[in-house]
């Protein structure tokens, strides 16, 4: 992604968009098991390009933007990251939405949902599958399932299967079909998957994985006093964002309220002497203008992760 252009946007729910846009995705568009089944990195930045003069507007004048996302409020990360892709195709020029979270129902059940049905400019018709994610590789292995989500409650490989081997397939069943609207037939079937692979502090090569694309996102992470936290300078200060901040890169005001390391470390104490739930930070560093930016991010989890209290199975609860 053109960090150079997304570091020229200030408003951070802009900058989010314009990481939803631009952002490299997770998966692999190239992988044998994939292929045209995903929506590729060269697209997202072909957009991202295209969106510029659009984006640079709304930053300097973001209201009708937090306007839209304050009519969706939520506090799951997967449900804004929807509402940003909402409102990018409803801003892309000669594109029309046909439905968002479309249900298909069989008589005694629901099979799931169509997340994104539109129609670009050249009239084809798109269903998209989207997504976001974070995963940890928790086992020093280079396959899918040695990612597993921070509340240890998903797992990659298990994400991915139901992606491709359930969503991206529904519109092949009767139901599917049923639930198309009148005079709509899909011409491609695309899952939209961005987010970040985290690595053990101690790791220092990210290896191939397969069906993830080389140029995925990623960060480290750390169990609580039993690894040193990462740290780029000595002059790094540090934030705890809330989830809905976990896209973009942060940017922060020369005055925003930052952590010194010490502050970090009891802030990080006092959280898991009541706690088990990791926490994601950000290491920031001053900018010549005096902005903060960030530099890196990684999860800070308890000593005891991962134990996983209730197994994952096929059908585990998505907390995005």
């Amino acid at each position: 992604m053109p960090a150079r252009y997304l570091d020229k946007l200030n408003d951070p729910v802009v900058r989010d968009l314009a990481w939803v846009i631009g952002a490299p995705g997770l998966v692999d568009a190239k992988h044998p098991a994939y292929l045209n089944r995903v929506v590729g990195d060269a697209w997202c930045s072909a957009q991202l390009h295209s969106c510029e003069s659009w984006l640079t507007m709304l930053d300097n004048d973001p209201h009708q933007l937090h306007n839209y996302i304050a009519t969706h409020p939520t506090r799951r990360l997967g449900h804004y990251f929807e509402s940003l892709i909402k409102y990018w195709l409803t801003h892309l020029s000669d594109t029309q939405i046909i439905a968002t979270n479309l249900q298909i129902q069989e008589p005694q059940r629901t099979l799931g949902e169509y997340d994104f049905l539109f129609k670009d400019a050249s009239s084809i018709v798109h269903h998209w599958e989207v997504a976001v994610k974070f995963y940890l590789q928790q086992l020093p292995q280079s396959e899918q399932h040695a990612f597993i989500g921070p509340g240890t409650r998903d797992r990659l490989d298990i994400k991915l299967d139901r992606i491709f081997q359930h969503q991206l397939l529904l519109s092949l069943t009767p139901a599917g079909q049923h639930a198309l609207p009148n005079g709509i037939r899909l011409d491609m079937t695309q899952a939209f998957v961005k987010g970040y692979l985290f690595y053990h502090s101690s790791s220092h090569i990210r290896p191939g994985i397969t069906g993830i694309s080389k140029n995925h996102l990623y960060g480290w992470w750390v169990r609580h006093k039993l690894d040193a936290i990462p740290k780029i300078s000595g002059a790094s200060r540090w934030i705890i964002p809330s989830r809905l901040r976990w896209l973009s890169p942060a940017l922060l005001e020369k005055n925003a309220e930052v952590l010194t390391y010490f502050n970090l470390v009891s802030k990080l104490d006092a959280h898991f002497k009541v706690s088990t739930d990791s926490l994601l930070i950000f290491e920031m560093t001053q900018e010549i203008n005096g902005t903060w930016l960030e530099q890196s991010r990684g999860f800070v989890v308890h000593q005891t992760w991962p134990i996983i209290d209730t197994p994952i199975k096929e059908k585990f609860q998505d907390n995005s």
